[in-house]
């Protein structure tokens, strides 16, 4: 081996370890390997203890033969270690078993140095064995006590380590590795400043360690540690200095236990602890905690607050003496059967004692803490004072009596709806309402399906906005129920409020009412509102018919009074003209001009005329005194036939039809006669090409349920006389006028506009109803009531046309009385004419003169409208004179002095004016011939 040989460091060390072999004794032998010949030389000290023949040794001897004296275990390792040897040269060491000259194997180490030559090939191998059994076995001894104390190490609970003076771990054990959370390669060398996360809590454990190696006296401490990973944990840790065999300490030795969970259920039982303090403080109860193996009992600061006790520590027995006598045993009894058993909760309700020595009614509930034996330890319970509430449950137990008898005086009914737990609360009115039994379960299915299904979605809808926190809507509905059991429908009104906390709605309740009488009352008053207000309709329209009538009645009187004064003045006109000029005519009837006859004739018809169109103004005017008689109206009707074939013509036809058993009237029957023939006439002229008339009676009864149909009618039996035409008709507008006085629709000359309104006047003043009906194109109808007489004894018969021989006077003497100078003259020429003597008066004061001086006079002819007296007043007072004084009436217009609702006065005699020779000759005769008295005023 040549000095610059890099194997000269481990050379060096080979040669200290045989030198010390040597001074041991431990050397075994040497050797030399020539490589290149394969020739081993070995010493007398290793033939011997190879237990080879010395000289046998010192021949030649190969290596293979050397290599069968080692162990057969460790062969393989020798010649790979070998030819490491060779093949890198230099430093050789490696130890292997070998046998011995006693046949056991010995622990030896072969130590020696390969030379190379210049090529680098292994020349020679020189070195020397060691025994090493005893190093074998003292090592075999370190290392198993070193496997003892390793396993001892991590087979100790928890942490255990050990660290140096400088405080780096120089052991540490499973746990310890575990509670690092690192391998031990990562924490071995390394110190706490380095391992934990927190400078400032290394720094206090690494303090830690230095003033226990310092003082050299063992600790327990705790220590709360972060690592870098963020945890937190806590150590109860044992520290004790670690000595050498001087006594020096050259580090610490501990064991640490994790008691993180440990505090943890410390804190957590120191926060239960604080929380049940503060808890027994804060609470209005009486907290009491019963240790059972000496009945010792603590209780909290609301013994004294409740019930005025000052204690604060007592025993068992003390409770149970201040429990009221009557509930001392119950509670007793009850509390213990909790105990004995393997029950934990109790609860009781009893009265206790104040200090005071008043009772109060408590609540009491407590918990048994057994231990694992189940045998009971403690007992922890709070006393609850129920003074309060029970007065508070007595006050409301009074309200809700108050408040059932008030919805049941009102009818009302209230439900609950627990948002919270879907629950419905209903008593038995509000199940009523739906059809269900007082006994019967209700959920809110029962609301929703017992709704009308017309009502179902408009009241949840109004559910849901109560119960919407956003809208919080006032609920106020009203629907129908269909009865779940009776299937009645119901009408329910209800009204209820959202009970909301935050945005959340945990009740909506309210009241309910059944509707369902109030619901039939609406419908019927509603029907009796659209009933009155038809009829109010019916009424409004009949009074403003009454009304439009009323004007026209009143335009009628009005037009009729003006109609019935003209008429008494050309009344009085014409007596003037028409009795001389039918004077002059019978004393002109032979005279031999005959033009002067026509004259006479002309001047006669036109007077005439006048005085028809006069007696048509008083009939409309209805102040025509009329003389009724017991009428059978189908005989007056057959009789007019020829009158009405002649007024027709050719052209219009005629029909009739005339009811059998036909009620008698009461009418004047002449002016029955020209109403028939006036409505006659009329309709001719309605049909100038010709058409058919049709005359028919009936009797008719109306009924009051039928009067709305026939306003102008009321009921009542009637004769009833109908005129139609299929003439051309009128338009509503003409009709509504066509009784009207002087309206025509015909050409000038050809109508006074008199015919209906004549017609209108005499069925008025007879009691009867006119009504017409028109259409265009279609005809006229109109239809006469006449009022049934009953009885109908004395019809009379139409009066016939025959003419009879005109009555003269026998010189009876007749007071003319007229303030018409022309009209009394004429009536005195006429009556002188006549055969009567006569005298004259304008007045009633002259009047009564002269009958005072004639007697004689038989007869009272006067005027009946006069200035100051009328004749009337003047015939009543001449009779209580002369009470059988004949009187004969003579008037333009009665103005009802002689007649009563438009007839004559039974007994008065009359002649109208204008009047002719041969009419006044025929009513003189009459009233001569009258028997009986003349009625008076």
């Amino acid at each position: 081996m040549t000095p610059s040989d890099p194997n000269d460091f481990h050379g060096a060390r080979d040669a200290e370890r045989v030198e010390l072999a040597l001074a041991a004794g431990a050397i075994v032998g040497t050797w030399f390997w020539d490589v290149l010949r394969d020739n081993v030389t070995i010493d007398d000290a290793l033939a011997e203890a190879f237990g080879l023949d010395p000289d046998v040794a010192r021949g030649d001897l190969r290596l293979e033969e050397i290599v069968e004296y080692v162990h057969p275990e460790d062969r393989a390792g020798l010649k790979a270690a070998i030819e490491g040897a060779v093949r890198r040269g230099g430093r050789y060491a490696h130890a292997y078993r070998t046998l011995g000259k006693d046949r056991e194997y010995r622990w030896i180490e072969a130590i020696g140095r390969v030379d190379l030559d210049a090529d680098g090939k292994a020349v020679g191998f020189p070195g020397v064995l060691i025994d090493i059994e005893e190093r074998r076995r003292v090592e075999a001894e370190r290392d198993q006590a070193q496997t003892l104390l390793r396993s001892f190490v991590e087979s100790a609970p928890g942490v255990m380590y050990a660290k140096d003076r400088r405080g780096r771990i120089v052991i540490g054990n499973r746990g310890t590795t575990e509670l690092i959370g690192r391998p031990p390669e990562a924490y071995i060398g390394r110190t706490d400043a380095e391992l934990l996360g927190d400078p400032a809590q290394a720094a206090a454990v690494m303090a830690t360690d230095e003033r226990i190696m310092s003082s050299g006296r063992a600790e327990q401490i705790e220590e709360e540690v972060s690592f870098p990973d963020g945890r937190r944990a806590w150590w109860l840790s044992t520290k004790a200095p670690l000595r050498d065999a001087d006594g020096t300490v050259t580090g610490l030795v501990g064991t640490s236990l994790d008691i993180t969970d440990r505090k943890a259920a410390e804190a957590r039982h120191h926060e239960i602890e604080e929380r049940y303090r503060l808890a027994a403080r804060a609470t209005n109860d009486a907290i009491w905690d019963w240790r059972m193996d000496d009945g010792h009992v603590i209780w909290n600061e609301a013994l004294t607050t409740l019930f005025g006790h000052p204690e604060t520590e007592t025993d068992a027995n003390w409770w149970i003496d201040h429990i009221h006598p009557d509930d001392r045993a119950r509670i007793d009894t009850q509390i213990h059967a909790v105990i004995e058993g393997e029950g934990s909760v109790w609860t009781g309700e009893y009265r206790f004692e104040r200090a005071d020595g008043s009772y109060a009614s408590v609540l009491d509930r407590g918990t048994v803490l057994r231990n694992a034996a189940g045998e009971p330890v403690r007992m922890i319970g709070a006393m609850l004072d129920l003074s309060a509430s029970k007065a508070a449950e007595a006050a409301l137990t009074q309200s809700e009596e108050r408040l059932r008898l008030a919805t049941d005086a009102g009818d009302m009914g209230f439900w609950d709806v627990d948002m919270v737990h879907d629950l419905l609360i209903w008593p038995p009115r509000t199940k009523a309402m739906f059809g269900i039994s007082a006994d019967a379960d209700v959920s809110l299915s029962d609301f929703y399906d017992g709704l009308h299904p017309q009502d179902r979605d408009a009241t949840s809808a109004a559910f849901d906005a109560a119960a919407d926190p956003q809208r919080r809507a006032f609920y106020d509905v009203e629907y129908r129920t269909v009865g779940k059991e009776d299937g009645i429908v119901r009408w329910v009104a209800a009204k209820g409020r959202g009970l909301f906390e935050g945005d959340r709605c945990l009740r909506v309740l309210g009241v309910a009412i059944d509707v369902t009488q109030r619901k039939r009352a609406d419908a019927r008053l509603q029907e009796l509102n659209e009933e009155l207000e038809s009829r109010v309709r019916a009424e409004v329209a009949e009074r403003t018919r009454i009304e439009d009538a009323l004007r026209q009645s009143q335009k009628m009187e009005a037009v009729g009074q003006l109609t019935g004064g003209i008429a008494h003045d050309f009344n009085n006109m014409l007596a003037a003209v028409i009795g001389p000029l039918d004077l002059l005519a019978s004393r002109l009837k032979d005279h031999p001009d005959p033009r002067t006859r026509r004259y006479i004739d002309m001047a006669i018809d036109g007077a005439s005329r006048a005085a028809q169109l006069t007696q048509r103004l008083l009939a409309f005017s209805r102040q025509q005194p009329l003389q009724p008689v017991p009428l059978d109206a189908n005989r007056l009707v057959a009789g007019m036939s020829d009158l009405l074939a002649h007024s027709l013509g050719s052209s219009v036809r005629l029909q009739t039809d005339l009811a059998a058993d036909l009620w008698p009237t009461h009418v004047d029957a002449n002016q029955l006669e020209n109403v028939i023939l006036n409505l006659a006439v009329n309709a001719r002229d309605a049909m100038p090409g010709g058409g058919r008339l049709t005359i028919a009676t009936a009797n008719s009864v109306i009924e009051p349920a039928y009067f709305t149909g026939l306003q102008d009618v009321p009921p009542g039996q009637y004769v009833r006389i109908t005129v139609s035409d299929d003439g051309a008709g009128m338009p509503p507008e003409v009709m509504a006028k066509a009784f009207d006085p002087f309206y025509t629709t015909k050409k000038v000359g050809k109508g006074t506009g008199l015919g209906l309104s004549q017609v209108y006047g005499f069925v008025k003043q007879s009691a009867g109803h006119v009504r017409m009906a028109s259409e265009v194109g279609q005809g006229t109808v109109v239809q006469i009531w006449l009022p049934r007489l009953e009885g109908g004894a004395g019809i009379a018969a139409p009066a016939g046309a025959e003419a009879a021989e005109l009555p003269h006077g026998h010189q009876e003497l007749v007071l003319v009385v007229d303030d018409e100078p022309a009209v009394r003259q004429f009536s005195t020429d006429a009556l002188t004419e006549l055969g009567y003597r006569v005298v004259a008066a304008d007045g009633a004061a002259r009047a009564l003169q002269l009958l005072d001086l004639h007697p004689d006079i038989a007869l009272l002819f006067t005027d009946v409208v006069m200035p100051e007296v009328n004749g009337r007043q003047l015939a009543d007072e001449a009779l209580k004179r002369r009470p059988d004084l004949k009187v004969l009436f003579t008037t333009g217009n009665s103005r009802n002095t002689l007649v009563q609702d438009g007839v004559l006065a039974p007994g008065v005699q009359l002649i109208g004016k204008p009047f002719t020779v041969d009419a006044l000759a025929a009513r003189v005769g009459a009233a001569l011939a009258a028997t009986g008295e003349t009625p008076t005023g």
